[in-house]
């Protein structure tokens, strides 16, 4: 009897830690991006472009990038925000490639958002863009180039 007792025990355990790493992904599918692109960027930066990255196999949109751009400064922001796996660190990155200055890079686990990262663009071209990467691979935005790696806008 003790060892039905301790069986049924570790299988009501068993299915307790199921459920609620069940639920936690469910969260983390089904959560709400709490910031935006200006927001993060700042005062003065409006949206110039943005791109969405897709997860190639199923279509299903993981997460978008922004270009920012601040025409009293002549800086640009670019920042890249999650769609999906909101709240779980997952590898995320921007980058933003001015001619004139090097490049500016934000790569690592994020939660949110990888970003924002500031460049100063007026007068010239940058290349920009970003990624986001899961349990299937490494997953760039639609628009990116693979001769340069990224998408080209010049102020």
């Amino acid at each position: 009897m003790r060892h039905m007792v301790r069986r049924i025990g570790i299988a009501a355990a068993t299915a307790a830690i199921l459920v609620g790493v069940a639920g936690t992904g469910a969260r983390a599918a089904g959560a709400v991006n709490p910031y935006t692109a200006e927001g993060l960027c700042g005062l003065g930066f409006r949206t110039v472009d943005q791109d969405p990255i897709h997860d190639g196999a199923t279509g299903i949109r993981l997460g978008t990038v922004y270009l920012l751009h601040n025409p009293f400064t002549g800086y640009g922001c670019a920042v890249t925000l999650k769609s999906t796996y909101v709240g779980v660190p997952t590898r995320t990155q921007v980058y933003l490639d001015p001619e004139w200055t090097p490049l500016a890079l934000d790569d690592g686990d994020r939660r949110y958002a990888a970003g924002p990262i500031y460049a100063f663009v007026q007068g010239g071209c940058v290349i920009w863009g970003g990624l986001m990467e899961d349990s299937a691979g490494v997953h760039l935005h639609d628009r990116a180039n693979p001769a340069i790696g990224g998408a080209v806008t010049c102020f």
